[in-house]
């Protein structure tokens, strides 16, 4: 996977993003190649029908079957298939479009332009920038070539066929229009997305902040040794049960060499395995930042909480400074309580220096998080802010003694 990590405050949410999408990349993949399978078994009973000459039928069967069969290919292709999926994408939508300009120049008929409409809807689903504009593009070129080169499909009796600049402004109306809806709908799913992905990087994080504590106040270590003795008891025992040999003992000795040797003289000692499986044996590692410890203390923590579906993004869509129904004033007064926080000595963090506060109000992901008209207000006159922190600690002031009087 190719990462942009500048977007981002962490170079992770990328990572995670691209998993959350894969996922569903993976399932609108599906859903499209039964669309298109529906829609060739359609088209092939109305040949059938209508008795469409031999040479026809097999032209847009072939044309089918590349789509399906190319899609498969992509979707089988294991090794970087998020990138995979997206080709898959283009060339979904470039493939329909040819097969439905090829039916309408074929039948030649106004309900068979109605083709392009559908083309349009089943690609939506993607709902994917780049896929939008080809498809918009796409649509409104497909439309203007047969309004010019086919437009007996667009007579109405009546009227002569000098409307044609009317149908090519509608088409014009209409591209735009939905352009905009595709636009929204594309928004939405991207910030569905990075909220997700800013989720699952707070939960590491605090994972890793658990660990941490745990070693601090515990003073202790893990006994590794126990732990793989234990291990090797389990899966000599269950091996026994099924009565099979003992297939997991070498690979218990591999987890036991990881945290002692490097990854060269693994693959020495162990030349049955590749460095993708030493990787993947490598996330069973009992430390303090490994993956399954960090399964572990989800899974008992897991139980603890109860998260109604509707919840799932409030608190993280209220932590800004930005909410749209507060007052000029009270976003002002809740960045400087904020700013003279980021002043005093904390038991979780010390005080900052104007320098370090100014950086990373402007540089972080802060400065998506606080109202246009504040931080410009703080950038342009940030004395003002110091002065009223004076204020506040000539007043006699401190964290330590708010913490007393709360208790």
């Amino acid at each position: 996977m190719t990462h942009n990590n500048n977007r981002y405050q962490y170079s992770q949410l990328e990572t995670y993003k691209e998993r959350i999408e894969l996922k569903h990349l993976k399932t609108k993949t599906l859903v499209i190649n039964f669309i298109n399978l529906i829609l060739a078994s359609v088209t092939i009973y109305f040949f059938i029908k209508l008795q469409i000459e031999a040479r026809t039928f097999v032209s847009i069967l072939v044309m089918f079957s590349i789509l399906f069969f190319g899609n498969l290919a992509f979707y089988s292709y294991d090794k970087d298939q998020f990138n995979n999926l997206k080709m898959a994408m283009y060339f979904n939508t470039f493939g329909m479009y040819i097969i439905s300009l090829t039916l309408i120049i074929l039948f030649q008929t106004p309900s068979i332009f109605t083709a392009l409409f559908l083309v349009y809807a089943i690609t939506a689903v993607y709902q994917d920038y780049k896929v939008m504009v080809i498809s918009n593009f796409s649509l409104f070129l497909s439309g203007t070539l047969l309004v010019f080169r086919f437009p007996s499909l667009f007579e109405i009796p009546g009227y002569s066929s000098a409307d044609k600049a009317f149908i090519v402004i509608f088409l014009v109306v209409f591209v735009l229009l939905i352009s905009l809806s595709s636009f929204i709908l594309i928004k939405r799913k991207n910030f569905f997305y990075n909220q997700l992905a800013k989720i699952k990087e707070a939960e590491v994080r605090n994972i890793r902040i658990l660990n941490k504590i745990e070693n601090l106040v515990t003073k202790s270590s893990l006994d590794y040794k126990e732990y793989y003795d234990s291990l090797r008891t389990f899966s000599k025992e269950i091996s026994k049960k099924i009565d099979v040999p003992d297939l997991f003992n070498r690979k218990i000795s591999l987890l036991e060499d990881l945290k002692n040797h490097k990854m060269s003289e693994i693959l020495s000692r162990y030349p049955e395995y590749s460095i993708e499986e030493v990787n993947k044996l490598k996330m069973l590692e009992l430390s303090t930042f490994s993956k399954i410890k960090h399964i572990g203390l989800k899974a008992s923590k897991h139980v603890d909480i109860d998260v109604e579906s509707h919840e799932i993004f409030s608190e993280d869509q209220f932590k800004s400074f930005r909410h749209l129904n507060d007052d000029h004033y009270v976003k002002i007064i809740s960045f400087t309580v904020f700013y003279t926080l980021l002043k005093i000595d904390k038991p979780y963090l010390k005080a900052l220096d104007e320098k370090t506060i100014l950086e990373a109000l402007k540089e972080s992901e802060f400065y998506y998080k606080i109202d246009r008209t504040v931080l410009k207000i703080y950038l342009e006159n940030n004395e003002v802010f110091e002065t009223i922190v004076k204020d506040i600690f000539e007043g006699g002031w401190s964290y330590e003694d708010d913490v007393k009087q709360d208790h």
